[in-house]
């Protein structure tokens, strides 16, 4: 492996612990919210879990980068978005920003809105 790939490497080791820190506080939300890890919109209710949402960031975000713009801009990119999506200090706890939770909130919204629209054609 060469320097570059090693880089690489670490670049996406970064990317994939900053997801997975943000499905944890996201799973929070959700728990502490609905008293169970679901997400629930519009009657719907889909049980999450923070594979799931890393799952989620990795297809609509990670990947969807990596693929306009290349491995190297689109994990930076990626990891820019990541870092807008929660926020740390010495005086709060670890929490989403707002655009954290409307960036999640719109993923499960979408997959609750296919759901609906899927059992709604499946019902004649």
């Amino acid at each position: 492996m060469n320097n570059q790939q090693e880089v690489t490497a670490i670049h996406h080791s970064i990317v994939d612990s900053t997801m997975a820190i943000i499905a944890g506080l996201f799973l929070i939300e959700q728990i502490n919210k609905n008293g169970a890890k679901v997400f629930i919109h519009d009657g719907i209710k889909i049980d999450i879990d923070k594979d799931l949402i890393v799952l989620g960031l990795k297809m609509n975000l990670k990947d969807s980068l990596i693929e306009d713009f290349g491995e190297s801009d689109g994990l930076n990119r990626t990891y820019g978005l990541l870092k807008k999506m929660y926020a740390e200090s010495d005086n709060k706890p670890m929490a989403l920003t707002q655009f954290g939770q409307e960036m999640l909130a719109s993923l499960f919204i979408d997959l609750a809105e296919d759901i609906k629209s899927e059992s709604s054609s499946t019902i004649h």
